[in-house]
């Protein structure tokens, strides 16, 4: 059954259990013979207690005829005999015979008699029959103490020889079953490393059902790693001519690669940078029709469109609407953790598909179209704050100086008019009218901090006026209908600024005097030119307006004439009022620095 059972143990498992047993027999032979000691040590204790009654029997003998002290001696052998030590040991080495005898010639004869004895020579007899009972128990304690002894010398010899025999097998069991594998192992590794895959593990047994002999597993798996790296070496050679022309291909990629980052990092306009990679990626990739859309604020619904051969698009269709009548329709997303920049579409002929290497071609060309649009997206930005910083400073200055002043003449003209009694009535009228204008002044000048003040927290024209549609519909109540029909970035921050601030000052004019039921905001681009027009149909704006130092159309007029274009306030023939703003955008910038 141990024979059986053993080999279903691992080779762990087994060397536990024979450390196990060889622990377990060290302590049960040191548990035992601790044992066996503690029982010689109550028989050494009760050998001292009979040589002490036999000492005092001697001494009591001694003071024959007793007197009032030798009660002592007499107590004392009474103790002695009932002591816990010798009753105990009497009782473990089933001497109880011998020493009630003695305890009864003790109490019946002896005690008697030397009480009333008057000479030593009266009771000396008695006395060596006593003391002959005493060294009778004595030896059969002590025949009892070595028979343990001899005892625990048997045990401690067969514990040592089975111990001994034991270690044995252990040694043997390691030998034949961790040794001697271990080196067959070695042996077979070092013959793997030397190029030979020819040596195989040899098993000294056959392993059947669930065996669990972990140096057989191992050299099954050295076996099986033996064998696949021989198919592996024999198939080198191919691989490597295979290896060889693969690297070719991506040697041109890398060069594409390199090329495609100069161009990209160019000081031309971004279309023109990437018409001859777009150009270039069809040649090394079956792709066909490739083309990358620019989106605007994240969004797909405003673009631009860059192909091989087309430059600037206005508006297209969705992407769902660029796959062909044939083949398969792809499409890459150009986006970070942050923003969604654009996407690459290209047609993928029927048959054909992209290997590793043209994927990854085209996924490290992601990446730095992805870049490319990043820094182009970082550098409106950066204009853009530019801008608002520059604006943000000119309102402090005007807050801190003009604004300063124009209070403090509201204040003096208060103070003069508290006084008017003094004046003549001519006098009054006119510091009224002062104080009037001051007011009015002052107000135009609130508007203008506000203007000025004005954040775009959107990157972007179209979010920024989204966000001004949404605030003026929110406070007229109503629905402003909003139509962005130009391409994204086509024009730049400065410029953009006063169109926001325009299309700010009409809906503001439109929410104060108009009681319109209907606003419309819409942008087109015609022609390299970009029409901007507000319309409502309320009450219409006087014809007179211009007249009447309305500062608001008059700035508007100035931020028209600021982007070098036109705007123009007209009544509209079915009512309410047109604000109308064309002009031609400039250039963009190329890159951050060409903003500074």
């Amino acid at each position: 059954m141990f024979k059986r059972a053993l080999p279903s143990l691992s080779l762990v498992s087994q060397i536990t259990l024979l450390m196990l047993l060889l622990g377990l027999l060290g302590i049960g032979g040191m548990s035992m013979a601790a044992w066996m000691a503690g029982s010689i040590e109550g028989n050494a204790h009760a050998i001292n207690k009979a040589g002490s009654l036999r000492m005092q029997s001697y001494r009591l003998l001694s003071e024959v005829p007793l007197n009032g002290k030798s009660a002592a001696y007499i107590r004392q052998m009474e103790v002695d005999q009932n002591s816990a030590d010798l009753l105990q040991a009497v009782e473990r080495e089933n001497l109880q015979p011998q020493f009630f005898a003695l305890r009864h010639y003790w109490q019946t004869t002896l005690r008697d008699q030397v009480l009333a004895a008057k000479h030593p020579q009266d009771v000396s007899a008695n006395m060596a029959v006593f003391v002959s009972q005493l060294d009778t128990l004595v030896a059969e304690l002590e025949h009892k103490t070595e028979y343990h002894l001899q005892q625990i010398a048997l045990i401690q010899r067969g514990l040592v020889s089975f111990t001994l025999i034991l270690l044995a097998l252990t040694i043997w069991f390691l030998r034949r079953h961790l040794l001697t594998p271990w080196r067959s192992l070695l042996s077979q590794a070092s013959a793997i490393t030397a190029g030979d895959f020819t040596r195989r593990y040899e098993r000294k047994r056959v392993a059947t059902g669930n065996a669990h002999n972990e140096m057989d597993i191992l050299g099954d798996s050295l076996n099986s790693m033996s064998v696949a790296l021989g198919e592996m070496v024999d198939n080198l050679a191919q691989r490597v001519a295979e290896k060889t022309a693969d690297l070719q291909q991506k040697n041109r990629m890398l060069d594409y690669l390199y090329r495609v980052s100069r161009q990209l990092h160019t000081s031309a306009p971004l279309e023109m940078r990437m018409q001859p990679v777009l150009k270039e990626l069809q040649s090394l990739t079956p792709l066909s029709g490739v083309q990358v859309r620019q989106y605007e604020n994240n969004g797909a619904e405003v673009f631009n469109e860059f192909s091989q051969a087309s430059p600037r698009q206005p508006v297209s269709p969705k992407v769902g609407e660029h796959a062909g009548e044939t083949g398969e329709s792809l499409s890459w997303s150009l986006r970070d953790e942050r923003e969604n920049y654009g996407v690459l579409l290209a047609q993928l002929p029927p048959g054909q598909h992209l290997n590793d290497d043209q994927q990854q071609l085209v996924n490290t060309l992601l990446e730095q179209l992805t870049s490319t649009l990043m820094l182009a997206r970082q550098a409106e930005d950066q204009q853009q704050l530019m801008l608002m910083e520059e604006r943000s400073a000119i309102a402090r200055e005007l807050h801190d100086s003009l604004a300063q002043s124009l209070s403090c003449l509201k204040i003096q003209v208060a103070c003069l008019q508290m006084h008017q009694e003094r004046l003549c009535e001519e006098d009054a009228a006119l510091l009224q009218q002062m104080r009037e204008e001051l007011s009015t002044a002052y107000r135009q000048l609130r508007e203008l901090l506000t203007t000025f003040r004005l954040t775009i927290n959107t990157p972007g024209l179209r979010a920024a006026l989204q966000h001004t549609v949404d605030e003026f519909s929110r406070r007229m109540g109503l629905a402003i209908d909003f139509d962005y029909q130009i391409p994204p970035r086509s024009v730049p921050a400065n410029q953009g600024i006063h169109l926001l601030h325009i299309a700010r000052e009409a809906l503001n004019n439109a929410y104060k005097h108009a009681k319109a039921t209907q606003v419309s905001l819409s942008l087109h681009a015609s022609e390299g030119e970009i029409t901007m027009s507000i319309c409502d149909n309320g009450e219409g704006i006087s014809p007179d307006a211009e007249r009447q130092n309305h500062y608001g159309l008059i700035i508007m007029q100035d931020r028209a004439s600021t982007l070098h274009g036109q705007c123009r306030v007209a009544r509209r023939p079915d009512g309410g009022t047109e604000v109308t703003v064309r002009f031609r955008p400039e250039a963009l910038p190329i890159n951050p620095q060409e903003q500074v």
